[in-house]
């Protein structure tokens, strides 16, 4: 309830830090609400080396697959699919994502 509330009325992102199975990289799977009402559902992977550095990166630096589009009641299985947990999603600042 509370991620379905930060997507519909804050309309706020949500995100989830993955395991790292590459060493080089960070994986996160981020949730976004777009302006149609519905939610952008990716997986994002960064380079380790702008992971907590403060160096600064760009779209170009990041890797973004497995991106859908998707009603708020599909949320979890858009997660599901791109490897995360739905019961795992936070707030960005929590888990380190490169806004």
């Amino acid at each position: 309830m509370r991620v379905r509330n930060r997507l519909t009325r804050l309309r706020q992102p949500v995100t989830q830090r993955l395991a790292d199975p590459d060493p080089q990289t960070c994986a996160w799977i981020w949730v976004l609400p777009v302006p149609d009402g519905r939610v952008r559902v990716a997986r994002v992977d960064v380079p380790r080396r702008f992971v907590g550095s403060g160096e600064c990166s760009g779209e170009d630096d990041h890797v973004t697959s497995v991106p859908c589009l998707v009603d708020v009641d599909e949320v979890d299985e858009a997660v599901r699919a791109c490897g995360g947990e739905p019961l795992c999603l936070e707030s960005p600042w929590r888990n380190e994502f490169p806004l």
